[in-house]
């Protein structure tokens, strides 16, 4: 069956959004959920491994949230979304003080021992194959697709991080004490990556969810979300 395939009655708005979050628990169920904590130094040279796999390829941040908004044909939706990729792309590029999600995630791993250099060797190499293939259906997902289902697949990530908002926040306090103990340095770089996700990802996810709410209404819409939860929830489990 395809994403175009409808098979379903039409759902009302808020029973739509529980039949995603029926699958995101289904899910669960074989990847449970964990928040990020850090017990030991010992795990600080795997967590630089990682986060030097995750920079493999350059980031592609803008470039999805890029397409979300070109693709937008409502522009109370677009004005929205503007002000999201304001959010990602850092408030510095209209005159304020907040940087850039890439930033924050060069800092962060930075803090666990990564060099810019490294970093910046790893942007440029190519990405793991299976990493490039998820970005290339990212992008294109969110170009051709209608807009309410692109814009309503950010649900899956953001909405995970809306749920369990209130427990990063207290895993980011420990992880804070713990580095402070070790004498880590630059505390708060090595932090402010989780901590801003923690907090505008919950904003980030009302806005996917009032998207599928008001413009997923008819059963080709419904379906296609459906089946994008589905896909972005198996990538997800796979890539990190």
């Amino acid at each position: 069956m395809t994403a175009t395939q409808a098979t379903h009655e039409v759902l009302s708005p808020d029973a739509l959004i529980e039949s995603l979050e029926a699958i995101r628990q289904e899910h669960y169920k074989k990847y449970p959920y964990r928040i990020k904590t850090i017990q030991s130094k010992d795990e600080l040279p795997g967590l630089a491994a990682s986060k030097l796999r995750s920079h493999s390829g350059g980031d592609i941040n803008h470039r999805f949230e890029g397409e979300r908004y070109i693709n937008c044909t409502d522009k109370a939706m677009r004005r929205k979304q503007l002000r999201k990729l304001v959010d990602e792309g850092g408030e510095v590029v209209v005159g304020g003080t907040k940087v850039s999600h890439p930033l924050l995630a060069k800092w962060e791993s930075q803090s666990f021992g990564l060099t810019p250099e490294e970093i910046e060797d790893a942007e440029r190499s190519d990405a793991d194959p299976a990493v490039l293939i998820w970005r290339g259906w990212h992008v294109s997902r969110d170009r051709f697709y209608p807009f309410p289902v692109s814009i309503g697949s950010g649900l899956v990530g953001e909405g995970e991080n809306r749920l369990f908002a209130e427990q990063q926040m207290l895993a980011i306090e420990n992880d804070a004490e713990t580095f402070r103990n070790w004498g880590m340095p630059h505390i708060e770089e090595a932090l402010l990556n989780r901590k801003e996700h923690a907090g505008i990802d919950v904003e980030h996810a009302e806005f996917n969810e009032r998207v599928i709410k008001e413009y997923c209404t008819t059963p080709r819409l419904q379906e296609q979300i459906r089946q994008v939860f589905i896909l972005r929830l198996q990538q997800r489990a796979r890539i990190k």
